[in-house]
């Protein structure tokens, strides 16, 4: 193999889709047309097959196993940092946009290939995190949990109030109040329910309680009362 091929970043393309042009604080998110897009889910499949092929060409020119061990820890922290600029573009879109549909399929490709690496080369990864299984677009995927999760000692629904609140007064600036929920839920916790989806927090606030109501301003004017106090 020529080192200039050792040397290639096998993510281009997709670190360019996903870091640029999918990323909605990105101004190319804005032009992306049908046509182009069509074009993404048609290349998608083969990028992926060339970054596999081009992994197990390198592993196989590798005589160490220590060097294998670090080519495939830089692919696996590649395969996460893009999965988690995917999930975040996803977040951003509504349900029925095709960006949407589209950050599905790349999460998709990017968590099998993933399984495809995990699996032949366990024996190099060893030290790595495993990966969980989530479900986007009604398959399975393989996708890391966030890096920390905080617990509130506040009730689903009691976040909810507080989340729609912030919304509703521009203290939270976002496209829609579901993308507020998006971005935040998946990194909270509550002393009951170690995941909660940002559906259930949204219907929540259709029919707010008045006890939720209570326990979410109570919680507030304890906010206030500190911050006085500083």
């Amino acid at each position: 193999m020529e080192n200039n091929d050792l040397a290639h970043y096998p993510f281009d393309w997709l670190d360019e889709v996903i870091g640029k042009d999918l990323n909605p604080q990105h101004p190319a998110a804005s032009r992306i047309n049908q046509e182009e897009l069509t074009g993404w889910q048609h290349r998608l499949r083969s990028e992926t097959s060339s970054i596999w092929k081009n992994l197990k060409s390198q592993a196989f020119s590798l005589l160490s196993s220590k060097k294998v061990s670090t080519m495939l820890t830089h692919y696996q922290d590649c395969l996460e940092e893009l999965k988690r600029q995917a999930m975040v573009n996803m977040a951003a879109y509504p349900e029925d946009d095709p960006l949407n549909a589209f950050c599905g399929q790349v999460l998709t490709e990017l968590g099998q290939l993933q399984t495809q690496f995990q699996r032949r080369y366990a024996r190099y990864l060893a030290g790595c995190p495993p990966t969980n299984s989530v479900r986007h677009a009604g398959t399975t995927e393989r996708t890391p949990p966030p890096l920390y999760k905080v617990t509130c000692r506040l009730s689903v629904d009691q976040i909810a109030i507080i989340l729609k609140a912030a919304d509703d007064t521009r203290l939270l600036t976002a496209r829609s109040f579901s993308l507020v929920l998006r971005s935040i839920t998946p990194y909270l916790s509550t002393e009951r329910m170690q995941d909660f989806s940002w559906k259930s927090a949204r219907s929540s606030t259709m029919k707010m309680e008045d006890r939720d109501k209570q326990v979410a301003a109570a919680a507030l004017e304890q906010l206030i009362k500190r911050i006085k106090n500083y």
